[in-house]
């Protein structure tokens, strides 16, 4: 995630772009006061401008400035969601989330493929030893593995990588 600095946002807005009105400012500058306190996708900023009662062209002159410097990106968005998620949520449910944000469903598909995404068993593995509360794999009933391997489903891992991990988990010594 980038730093911006309302300062630095005010030095270029001064020399190098010019709005139309008087709240197309306003919005460009509550989009980088939004920005200032996370990253966000495209969607979700226009969202939020909308929220904030800005007009249609206000709103699309506020989205246009913070593309132009850069400050808003979703493929770099996708990445670090990636990055930052890896290990902690199947590749389902990071897609998912990801598409509620407002991200098309292709470019989410490219970064995935383009980034190679591992860390599913490990997320797996972390998930299992949440839900055994100290107890051994191999102490569980069979209802209470179905339990997990129904929440691990849904979760949005594949059935053969859950009955890999706890095959793993179970051989343990």
């Amino acid at each position: 995630m980038r730093h911006y600095s309302m300062k630095n946002w005010e030095a270029n807005e001064k020399t190098s772009y010019h709005f139309s009105d008087e709240e197309c400012k306003r919005a460009a500058s509550k989009a980088m006061a939004l920005l200032l306190h996370k990253d966000r996708t495209r969607s979700e900023l226009a969202s939020r401008l909308d929220r904030e009662g800005f007009s249609e062209q206000a709103s699309v002159e506020a989205m246009e400035y913070v593309e132009y410097f850069g400050y808003i990106n979703d493929q770099r968005y996708v990445e670090n969601y990636l990055m930052f998620q890896k290990g902690k949520r199947s590749r389902r449910e990071i897609f998912y989330k990801l598409s509620e944000k407002g991200i098309s469903e292709e470019l989410i598909q490219q970064v995935m493929e383009e980034t190679e995404y591992q860390g599913e068993e490990e997320a797996i593995e972390l998930l299992i030893s949440k839900r055994l509360k100290g107890k051994q794999p191999e102490a569980l009933s069979y209802e209470e593995k179905g339990k997990i391997f129904s929440y691990l489903g849904r979760k949005g891992y594949e059935m053969n990588t859950i009955k890999k991990v706890f095959s793993k988990l179970d051989n343990q010594p």
